[in-house]
């Protein structure tokens, strides 16, 4: 695979896991304030319904991000780190794998993360008590 194509992929790696928590996040507190708002009483919102089905969109997400970091690492896998930079007749001038592999290991730590945050964000909004006065 060209370094090019594993960049993009690297990139899906570490962006896609954090995005799909904070788009979790904020629309289940939207749907969270149109249950209990006095304007969404009579849309019979099926709160526990829309929060599990957007943890599953979140997690299913996040699983992607996993596998695309995943792929990335095993592609790297031979990267030495002692290589230096590509000028001096190393690489043949091409970019070392060295960035790629680094945000690799990184996006699949991140991204086991992201994925407990998702599900703990996402089957704690569904026990909790909703629209309780504090």
């Amino acid at each position: 695979m060209s370094t090019r194509r594993l960049s993009v992929v690297q990139w899906v790696g570490v962006v896609v896991a954090p995005l799909a928590w904070a788009a979790q996040h904020v629309v289940g507190y939207g749907v969270g304030e149109a249950r209990c708002e006095v304007g969404g009483l009579h849309w019979g919102i099926g709160y526990d319904t829309w929060q599990l089905a957007i943890m599953s969109a979140a997690a299913l997400l996040v699983l992607a991000s996993e596998a695309a970091a995943i792929h990335v690492f095993l592609a790297t896998r031979e990267t030495n780190y002692g290589d230096g930079p590509p000028g001096a007749g190393r690489w043949g001038g091409a970019t070392p794998y060295t960035r790629l592999h680094f945000f690799a290991t990184a996006a699949m730590v991140a991204n086991v993360l992201f994925f407990t945050v998702v599900l703990m964000d996402g089957l704690l909004s569904t026990f909790a008590s909703l629209c309780a006065q504090s």
